[in-house]
């Protein structure tokens, strides 16, 4: 019996053999099929199997494919790998006697040719038969779905000029545009360009229309070969120039959804990770209750380990950690008074240094690079090799995590040595430590830690001096031990040396010289100067000795862990008493002068009109600066700061007394008062 072909419907022989094909997962079965149907649909598989192989090649190479799995592989970028595959393995597709379109087309002779068509249909093909699970993913699965997308995602271009070739020339070509790439199929001398899109990049184009010209320059978009030049598409007319920038527009929206969805996702996934942190280390408090300090090593530790994100991003006012802040953290942010992204950035420069490319050692342990996160409250270091985390944070503030902080040689090099009480290694058993110690090849970077350092180490150090300064104000018996100490100085060396310019600013100079703490307290706005050196210094190292030695004795006799603390109460006490007892000596010797109503020029009148005195002499000068400053007279409350106006006032007065022909040439009081003694503002460096 004689039976027709179920393709073709030629007869089959009664010699000739039937074949049966029969394949479920591209929806092909035949009964009976004659030998050349039989070849054509053998190779349409084959053919469809080399594409499939082809594209699971190029996915292989790809990091999102090997760190999330296939699964994870969008359409738009299946598609156009499917594409590359098909212009490939098979470029004669759309001929109607190719094995593809034979076997999955179906053409009719009479159709014409439609190349677009057919490359939606053998695409979509392609990807049921290897990618149906991403399809289905994204609801993709559906032919009519599925044309709907590739039409409104994907354009396909017949005939057009593409710079593709050598310097500017322009070559005649097809090419595929997606949103994730272009493939450039040249037409007379064959050959297939692939260029490859971000997923996350917006194309900036630029179009030039006129009689002449249609062209679509894609500004960043670059041929895999020379990354400086620009891909330009030569348009045939203008309705198809629109056509692609419309295109094109679809797709940077969509890219910018996309964009969004996943720097949303991201987000939410980045902040899961720190309120895991949080929740170790303040486990069962209110995340709203937690200090910003807190969140921010938190923030930084998992920015760090998160490649998704940068460090730049720290303190961009638009970046990842003050987004995060915003959309997860708010109540934080205006529990420190922080209302907008410029005060959170402020705040970072303020009270916060991270820095890296540094080396640790600690303990007996080789030195090891790492990172550092620091904060008011607190800091975490990461080593690198030994990928340990010290994770340190406390409540209070100011404290004495940056205290205390020393330069050191070691092995010839300037080292910075910071002292650990304890500390605990962010999901570990609790240690104790002793001390790190950090040098880098980069002396900027170590500088700018002991700044930090420094700068909360006087924070620290200004507490603990303020508080122990109220208790010798308190206590009798302490704040006499504290005179007792500097009674002892004026006995041993008179009064002299602090009415002498040179001998008080080598004394002050000296004693702030290598301690933050008093570097901050013998603060003359300006800077010491030395304007009125008379001589070899002669008293200066004698007191500054005396005043070392006394200190000791107030660390001893008061209980002050910190020798800078017992400094400070010894300079604060010794300053005022220096004040009051040379105001005192000063009346003693010439009584009492001034009235109430006197200001610094009136006084100076008086002064230069004394006849039981020298006035020329510098120790009764000095006496009568001190009796000025004591009475309120004198606004600074540094001698030297008020000696070079004194010194002024006093030749004026004086030579307008010996000089009064000149009287009238004298400056008005106000104009001089204000000349010499110009109002100070306020201000501080803390």
């Amino acid at each position: 019996m004689k039976t027709p072909c179920n393709k073709c419907g030629k007869t089959i022989g009664f010699f000739d053999r039937s074949y049966k094909i029969e394949n479920e997962k591209l929806n092909i079965k035949y009964e009976g099929l004659c030998s050349d149907c039989n070849n054509v649909l053998k190779k349409g598989i084959e053919k469809l199997d080399d594409m499939y192989q082809w594209m699971m090649n190029n996915l292989k190479k790809n990091k999102d494919v090997q760190k999330n799995g296939l699964v994870s592989v969008e359409a738009d970028l299946l598609i156009l790998l499917a594409v590359e595959a098909l212009f490939s393995v098979a470029p004669d597709y759309y001929q109607l006697d190719s094995p593809l379109n034979q076997t999955f087309i179906r053409a009719k002779e009479s159709r014409g040719v439609d190349r677009q068509r057919d490359i939606v249909r053998i695409v979509h093909i392609l990807l049921l038969y290897g990618f149906e699970a991403n399809l289905k993913e994204q609801g993709l699965d559906t032919t009519r779905n599925f044309i709907a997308y590739m039409i409104q995602n994907e354009q396909f271009l017949e005939e057009v000029e593409v710079n593709c070739g050598v310097e500017e020339e322009l070559i005649k070509a097809n090419v595929f545009l997606s949103r994730r790439g272009l493939i450039i199929d040249t037409l007379d001398n064959p050959k297939l360009i692939y260029i490859s899109i971000p997923s996350d990049l917006l194309v900036d184009y630029q179009v030039q229309s006129s009689e002449i010209i249609n062209e679509v320059i894609l500004k960043n978009v670059f041929y895999p070969w020379d990354r400086k030049k620009k891909v330009v598409l030569t348009l045939v007319s203008e309705s198809v120039l629109f056509s692609v920038a419309n295109a094109i527009d679809r797709f940077n929206q969509k890219t910018s959804k996309l964009q969004d969805k996943l720097k949303k996702d991201s987000l939410e996934y980045f902040n899961d990770r720190v309120v895991e942190d949080l929740e170790k280390i303040k486990p069962g408090e209110f995340i709203e209750a937690i200090h910003l300090d807190c969140l921010l090593l938190c923030i930084v530790k998992n920015l760090k380990s998160q490649k998704m994100f940068s460090m730049e991003a720290l303190f961009d006012p638009k970046g990842t950690a003050i987004e995060l802040l915003w959309a997860y953290y708010r109540q934080n942010l205006r529990n420190m008074g922080i209302d907008n992204n410029e005060k959170i950035v402020t705040y970072l420069l303020k009270n916060c240094l991270y820095a890296e490319g540094f080396n640790i050692k600690h303990g007996n342990k080789p030195s090891d690079k790492g990172w550092g996160f620091f904060t008011t409250k607190g800091y975490i270091i990461y080593f690198r090799r030994s990928r340990q985390v010290f994770f340190i944070y406390t409540e209070t503030f100011p404290n004495p995590l940056y205290h205390p902080c020393n330069r050191v040689t070691y092995e010839n090099k300037q080292y910075l040595q910071l002292i650990m009480n304890n500390g605990r290694s962010l999901g570990e058993e609790q240690r104790e430590l002793d001390e790190l110690i950090f040098y880098s090849d980069e002396p900027e970077t170590i500088t700018q830690m002991e700044r930090f350092f420094e700068r909360h180490n006087l924070y620290y150090q200004m507490e603990t001096f303020l508080k122990k300064q109220k208790e010798v104000q308190r206590k009798r018996e302490k704040y006499l031990q504290v005179q007792r100490i500097i009674n002892h100085i004026f006995n041993d060396f008179g009064f002299l040396p602090y009415c002498i310019y040179d001998e008080w600013y080598v004394i002050q100079n000296e004693l702030k010289k290598d301690d933050i703490l008093l570097n901050k307290l013998i603060d003359t706005d300006a800077g010491l100067r030395k304007n009125y050196t008379l001589g070899q210094i002669t008293y200066a190292p004698k007191i500054i000795e005396a005043f070392n030695r006394g200190a000791e004795a107030v660390q001893s006799s008061l209980n002050i862990v910190e020798d800078s603390v017992a400094r400070a109460i010894l300079w604060v006490a010794f300053k005022e008493a220096v004040t009051e007892t040379l105001s005192q000596e000063w009346v003693r010797i010439a009584g009492e002068i001034l009235d109430k109503d006197d200001n610094a020029l009136s006084a100076f009148f008086k002064y230069v009109n004394l006849k039981n005195i020298e006035p020329d002499k510098v120790y009764f000068m000095g006496l009568f600066i001190y009796h000025l400053m004591d009475r309120e007279i004198l606004q600074a409350d540094n001698f030297l700061e008020n000696y070079e106006g004194a010194v002024r006032i006093f030749l004026e007065c004086r030579r307008v007394i010996e000089e009064p022909q000149l009287a009238g040439d004298i400056l008005p009081m106000d104009e001089l008062l204000k000349e010499v003694f110009p109002e100070k503002k306020n201000e501080s460096n803390l």
